[in-house]
């Protein structure tokens, strides 16, 4: 069987881990905190004085993983970094769109649904249920996302990140940052509205006390409610706090809690083909094929501490400890279409679960000498828990619809609440990478990561997985590199529409070769990445008993990217991006000969996109952008046989900046998919054209 297996003492199958403050209190919170500051002094700036916000967020550090901190332009791997900028610029409210500007990444739900697995795409493949971390630690994304409206940034590192961050599928990981305490005192509000009736309101609040300032705060609150463009509703409250004390010149403790509660009633239905060869005309977006009855209510909380140590300028330690969990009770509605007048069956999906992650990690880096050479050396061990419960699952036939008609068709959940012990896995890894600089801009890294990997009841697994790469820089401005990484992934289990429903398949290692430049100038940036990744496949065996999901061959993404952004004036920023992706089945067995050479599932050969932000020079603080996207066809199934089609999105926005008694103040209205283009995605029915208004007051 193809797809690197990795040797494995099997056991018997078990369950894998689940993959699984109200408007007028911050009225209240916000009256009190600008009393508060009241005796703070105004700002005295003009509004000529204020900085626009900036399309293009300059990030220049991540945390890499097991590689430690870096700086994005010297790390040998692609990472895009989407920082709070962006986030606030373009009022982004899900994952998807805060990496629309990268044409790698496609969204697999929209905000306001509850999805089925994971939120993007990178480079044709689907990030798993495992590939989130908030600030390094293991969160579920099961079902729903982490709140943007807490993050600072958001990092993507593209490809395996078995090396830096352990298991966790081949497309990517994705790191949230939380906001951090802040120097001064600084105190922001917004208040927003989102169609088709979502109201939000959010405070965030910073700064330091105590004697030298030795103690550190940052809070935010957020809540949005209210009914969705598409029918639904959406009620989700945010909570979060950073703290850190400087308990002397080289130690500081820092703490890091966030918790979200998110409710959505009657969500569009998870809409999927069955049989087809041609598709029915799509619907609008904001069509309401909705179930009355039908919820998918979340809980997700993330508490954890660390103690940092400067020994001195050269080196560094940390020490820290986390704990996630994550929540569901779930009524979901799947829309089975089966002929292209646009009929379908009405499935309902009940079930419901959590999970909890412990994390452990001590870590070491800094730099040395040996002779000629100068060394960078990360180093560190972590012990990771997981632990799943599960309830009893309901699926069935509720009746038949059509995509064109309004039903009346309504379920209310029936099943048992009861949960069970379904899964626990421990994963104990300790790692150690190496960057050395051989002089005259030249560098070369190793690392090798070994990981203690056992699913209880399952498998128990314990590879390495190395990392390599070389550098060079011709300049401080320019890094050219080339790296090899692998990943273990963990292995599935195989769901309930196939005859081997419960098999736990075997993990597997993907494997990844990238070549790539990234350039930082004063008035330009550019990045380029040419890559080979190879993961190990899962194929749909059809035989007479019924249809099997197996492990068979490989799936072979080859790929260039490569993305651009040039300040032509101060006024005036353009950029874009291209992906052509090369995305087949290879290596498979003769009983399933006929995919071979086949396009992998929902990869597009082509993508791309171009964006603008321009500042008025004839309106004092007003700026405006655009964004264009184009998503290029998909297959829908490994035979190739059903075709979703190309489709662009335009999306447009505009900021305006102001002093209001002294402080900044900043209006923002921004519309998505301003054609109101009807098209099918990976997801379902495509978004509606929507519109986004908020106001923003700092001080």
């Amino acid at each position: 069987m193809g797809g690197w297996p990795v040797a494995a003492r099997r056991g018997s199958p078990s369950m894998l881990p689940i993959r699984s403050p109200r408007l007028a209190v911050l009225a209240v919170a916000l009256s009190a905190a600008c009393t508060a500051h009241a005796e703070a002094p105004a700002d005295a700036r003009s509004a000529t004085d204020l900085d626009a916000v900036k399309v293009i967020a300059e990030r220049t550090h991540t945390e890499a993983g097991a590689l430690g901190d870096r700086v994005l332009r010297d790390t040998p791997f692609a990472i895009t970094a989407v920082g709070r900028e962006q986030i606030e610029q373009r009022q982004v409210v899900s994952l998807g769109e805060a990496f629309l500007l990268d044409p790698s990444v496609t969204t697999q739900v929209s905000a306001y649904a509850s999805g089925w697995s994971s939120p993007i795409r990178n480079r044709g493949i689907d990030l798993n249920f495992d590939s989130y971390r908030v600030n390094g630690l293991q969160v579920s994304s099961w079902g729903t996302e982490w709140p943007l409206e807490v993050m600072e940034q958001v990092d993507l590192l593209k490809g395996p990140g078995g090396f830096l961050y352990g298991f966790g599928a081949p497309g990517g990981i994705v790191n949230y940052i939380t906001k951090k305490p802040t120097e001064v005192p600084t105190f922001s509000a917004q208040l927003g509205w989102r169609e088709q009736g979502i109201v939000s309101g959010g405070i965030d609040v910073g700064g330091r006390f105590g004697n030298e300032q030795m103690f550190g705060y940052r809070f935010n609150a957020f809540q949005e409610k209210g009914e969705t463009f598409n029918g639904g509703h959406v009620d989700r409250k945010v909570g979060a706090l950073s703290l850190d004390a400087r308990l002397s010149d080289a130690l500081t403790w820092t703490f890091d809690g966030v918790f979200q509660s998110r409710d959505l009633r009657e969500e569009s239905p998870q809409y999927y083909f069955r049989g087809l060869t041609s598709l029915p005309r799509p619907i609008a977006g904001d069509v309401d094929n909705s179930v009355p009855g039908t919820y998918y209510d979340t809980r997700s909380s993330l508490l954890s501490t660390a103690l940092d140590w400067q020994i001195n300028s050269d080196w560094k330690a940390s020490l820290s400890y986390g704990v996630t969990t994550s929540w569901n009770d779930v009524n979901k509605i799947f829309a089975y279409i089966d002929d292209l007048n646009g009929d379908y069956d009405i499935n309902v999906y009940e079930l419901g679960g959590k999970s909890e992650w412990k994390l452990a990690q001590a870590l070491v880096q800094g730099s040395f000498g040996t002779g000629p050479l100068r060394h960078q050396l990360v180093a560190g061990v972590s012990h990771q828990t997981g632990l799943g419960w599960d309830r009893p699952y309901e699926f069935s036939l509720i009746g038949r619809a059509n995509l064109y008609q309004r039903h009346d068709i309504r379920h209310d959940a029936v099943g048992s609440r009861v949960m069970t012990r379904g899964s626990e896995t421990v994963q104990k890894a300790v790692f150690v990478s190496d960057t050395v600089d051989l002089g005259h801009g030249w560098s070369v890294l190793a690392g090798w990561r070994y990981n203690d990997f056992e699913t209880k009841g399952a498998y128990h697994t314990y590879p390495v997985t190395p990392t390599y790469a070389v550098m060079f820089k011709p300049s401080e401005a320019v890094t050219l590199y080339a790296s090899y990484i692998e990943s273990l992934e963990a292995g599935s289990r195989v769901g309930n529409s196939y005859i081997n429903a419960g098999d736990v398949l075997d993990p597997t290692i993907s494997k990844q070769y990238e070549i790539g430049a990234k350039v930082e100038a004063d008035r330009w940036n550019a990045n380029v990445a040419a890559f080979r990744l190879e993961r190990g496949a899962n194929i749909d065996q059809l035989t007479d008993a019924g249809k099997r999901l197996v492990q068979d061959g490989i799936t072979l993404y080859e790929g260039i990217e490569a993305s651009a952004d040039l300040h032509l004036s101060d006024a005036l920023t353009v950029g874009g991006g291209v992906t052509w992706l090369d995305p087949t089945y290879d290596k498979l067995s003769p009983g399933s000969a006929a995919q071979e050479g086949n396009r992998t599932v929902g990869a597009a050969r082509w993508s791309g996109v171009l964006h603008a932000t321009y500042q008025l020079p004839w309106v004092e603080g007003l700026e405006t952008y655009a964004a264009v996207r184009y998503y290029g066809d998909v297959w829908y199934d490994a035979d190739n046989t059903l075709k979703l089609p190309d489709y662009t999105l335009v999306n447009a926005g505009v900021g305006y900046r102001l002093l209001a008694s002294g402080h900044p103040v900043t209006l923002r209205a921004s519309v998505e998919n301003l054609a109101n283009r009807r098209y099918w995605s990976n997801a379902g029915v495509g978004l509606p054209r929507t519109f986004a208004l908020s106001v923003q007051f700092d001080m």
